[in-house]
């Protein structure tokens, strides 16, 4: 008898669905993939902002519900769809698989974007979004696989990671981040 819980939706699975046990698994290689695609696009409505001195849609929920998160979405499945990863990804070396593919169709992508940002994010509600990601930290150490991409048979894999590019991702969330949420409220 093992020590691994199984979820019950893991008992049924389709006939496509070829497993395979993920190449170490890595929540915070993740996690710091998503965050560079975060201050990188941070950094590119920054400069959105400034050159056309716009403001962006809040609507009534805009202080409870991030727009820049949501916003995301859609890019996050053109990136993937077309080329297979994101730029954080692809710094960070960690590459999907979409079953048999490299790349998924736009629907698997605009899907598993939108899973990621309601479910792995909790929509970037401040509180929703520390459970959300402690949830998702758990069940990924503890399944070897997050909900969203077992639903779409994705599976992750990292490949040999220089420690000079965590310091230089490191740096580059922060300092996006930075840069957005102070420089980027001042602006008009």
């Amino acid at each position: 008898m093992t020590d691994k819980a199984i979820e019950p939706s893991e008992i049924i699975v389709e006939q496509d669905y070829v497993r395979t046990k993920p190449t170490r698994v890595n929540p915070w290689i993740r996690f710091f993939a998503r965050y560079v695609d975060y201050a990188l696009f941070f950094c590119v409505l920054l400069v959105f902002k400034s050159v056309y001195h716009a403001h962006l849609p809040h609507g009534p929920f805009g202080r409870f519900i991030p727009f820049e998160y949501f916003v995301w979405i859609p890019i996050e499945a053109i990136l993937l769809f077309s080329w297979g990863t994101t730029p954080g990804k692809w710094f960070l070396k960690t590459y999907l698989r979409f079953g048999r593919k490299h790349k998924p169709d736009f629907k698997t992508a605009l899907r598993r974007s939108f899973s990621v940002w309601f479910r792995g994010l909790g929509m970037g509600i401040p509180v929703v979004n520390a459970i959300c990601l402690l949830v998702a930290y758990n069940r990924l150490k503890l399944l070897q696989t997050t909900s969203w991409d077992r639903e779409d048979a994705i599976q992750v894999h990292h490949g040999q990671l220089p420690r000079w590019r965590l310091v230089v991702a490191s740096i580059f969330i922060v300092g996006g981040f930075f840069l957005y949420f102070s420089v980027g409220k001042a602006l008009p």
